[in-house]
């Protein structure tokens, strides 16, 4: 087959013409050995219909620029008082979902919502239950961390984020209740000598 030929032509803004040779057997009708044949190929997306999705997540995207999560202040943030609503194995499951991101590193998160300690950090990821790890520094600097995430990308509370802000207005307490005796109902035992 003999190489293509671009046309000498100026293409429309946004289309680009291809020049196609074909052969005899491809025509129709007896024609010269060699034809040439103009495509045109556009290069901008094709229109969407209005009411679609689509059309939405574009004006949406292009509408409001994504904001950056440290610009967000919680209320109470200045006071030092920021009421907390997800559970200590909420947070453990955001951590691990956000690990498996491509590129994540702990580290450089652990620095960035707050120069978290990597061991109190893995203390918290041992931790099993809803308030193991309430007093780990972790548990605040992360939940701080996914609440400004969740409004800078601007997603509605889950259910049980709504049900726990009825159960708890003033917000979870940051104790282990199982580190406080809490659970334990017996007295404590006399030691007798003999």
């Amino acid at each position: 087959m003999p190489p293509k030929r671009k046309s000498t032509g100026q293409p429309a803004k946004g289309v680009e013409k291809i020049v196609v040779l074909s052969s005899d057997a491809e025509a129709d009708t007896p024609k010269p050995a060699k034809r040439a044949r103009v495509v045109k190929v556009t290069k901008e997306p094709e229109p969407v219909a209005s009411g679609s999705k689509t059309t939405k997540a574009r004006t949406k995207a292009t509408a409001e620029p994504k904001k950056d999560w440290s610009e967000i202040a919680l209320p109470g943030e200045n006071e030092g008082r920021v009421r907390i609503y997800d559970d200590c194995n909420d947070i453990r499951r955001k951590i691990r979902a956000l690990q498996r991101t491509p590129g994540f590193k702990v580290t450089h998160w652990l620095r960035e919502i707050g120069d978290i300690n990597n061991n109190s950090y893995q203390r918290f990821m041992r931790g099993t239950g809803a308030t193991a790890g309430a007093e780990n520094g972790t548990y605040v600097a992360a939940y701080k961390y996914f609440e400004k995430v969740r409004i800078a990308e601007g997603k509605k509370k889950s259910v049980k984020r709504l049900r726990m802000e009825k159960e708890h207005p003033m917000g979870l307490e940051l104790q282990d209740l199982r580190r406080t005796g809490f659970w334990d109902f017996a007295p404590p035992r006399a030691h007798r000598r003999y």
